[in-house]
């Protein structure tokens, strides 16, 4: 009777086996089918297509990185895109400094703004809550004002992106429509492979219970301050290619709040503390800019009113609405008590 039994578990076991691994392979073929046809769109769109799709990437890539930031470490920052300037003009002055082609000098924007992290996370951490947040801003400022003021970056005037002469145009949008699908996905994978190991769980506990996650043996601080690395890092080098596609920065634009606001837009519309609440918010971003940027200010009041139907009716974003029948979990993050 027990021989029995074990071979109907045995049996039991290899079907879930099978099945896991089927829907392994189908999720991974589904995948790479998906990110060919990518790889492959300047090849069949034209030049319009690749750049709003280059803002896409970008986009998406910084709400991620916003996203990791609140969604999963409980840190608020309303100042995230002061590592869009510093990674845009990292990249920029680097490559017209020593006459380098921009995509060699990309990796100029993640070192950058790892280093900028790392010394502004000795005052930023210092502040908790609401005074974190408004301190993220306050810090951004600061850099646009000395970026302003500082002759070598081009003060007010902002650095051309004048080693992209001589790149025939085609090759030019494919470039940097490449670039920008290799940040969009790239942060996809960095996050995703983040929050599956136990960094992941130890950022969870640090959002739940500072008190807690200390007490069980999670180092509070250093865990922030690798989230902050990471989210800077990833969110700089969008900046730099966000930028590599306009061939311009100045100060105005790349330390422009705009691009905090998009990006906590696109997580909230999307579900924050969700990596598939972004990829439906930054989808339903661009489809809403398509639709009403022409209408001025009213394009501004239809985004704030849809931000705060979403808090009001559904506080966990699209995404919510979608497992609030059936729970699915399509990256396979979820962590369930036993």
């Amino acid at each position: 009777m027990k021989s029995d039994n074990l071979s109907v578990t045995a049996a039991a076991a290899n079907t879930t086996g099978v099945a896991v691994n089927k829907t392994y392979w189908i999720k991974s073929i589904i995948l790479l089918g998906l990110l060919g046809v990518l790889i492959a769109l300047p090849w069949f769109t034209g030049y319009s297509t690749q750049r709003l799709m280059v803002e896409l990437f970008t986009f998406y890539a910084i709400a991620l990185a916003w996203n990791l930031l609140a969604g999963y470490g409980g840190i608020v920052s309303v100042g995230q895109h002061v590592f869009v300037g510093i990674g845009a003009y990292a990249m920029f002055s680097v490559s017209t400094t020593f006459s380098l082609n921009p995509w060699l000098a990309l990796p100029a924007s993640i070192i950058v703004s790892i280093l900028f992290a790392l010394i502004f996370a000795v005052p930023m951490f210092r502040l908790r809550g609401a005074y974190f947040a408004v301190g993220t801003w306050v810090l951004a400022e600061m850099a646009r004002i000395a970026v302003l003021n500082s002759d070598w970056l081009g003060a007010g005037g902002g650095i051309p992106l004048t080693t992209m002469t001589g790149i025939s145009r085609w090759l030019r949008n494919a470039g940097v429509y490449w670039a920008a699908l290799a940040v969009g996905a790239g942060s996809l994978a960095v996050i995703w492979w983040l929050m599956r190991g136990r960094l992941g769980l130890a950022l969870l506990s640090v959002r739940d219970s500072e008190a807690a996650a200390s007490a069980s043996g999670v180092n509070v601080l250093r865990t922030k301050v690798i989230l902050w690395v990471i989210a800077a890092a990833i969110t700089g080098t969008a900046g730099a290619v966000a930028y590599m596609n306009t061939l311009q920065v100045s100060p105005g634009a790349t330390f422009s709040l705009n691009w905090t606001a998009a990006a906590i837009f696109i997580a909230v519309l999307g579900g924050i503390g969700t990596l598939e609440g972004p990829l439906i918010g930054v989808i339903v971003y661009f489809l809403l800019r398509e639709c009403f940027s022409s209408y001025g200010s009213w394009y501004f009041i239809i985004l704030g009113c849809i931000a705060i139907l979403t808090m009001v009716l559904a506080p966990g974003g699209a995404w919510s609405l979608i497992t609030r029948r059936k729970p699915i979990d399509p990256f396979g993050i979820r962590r369930i008590l036993s």
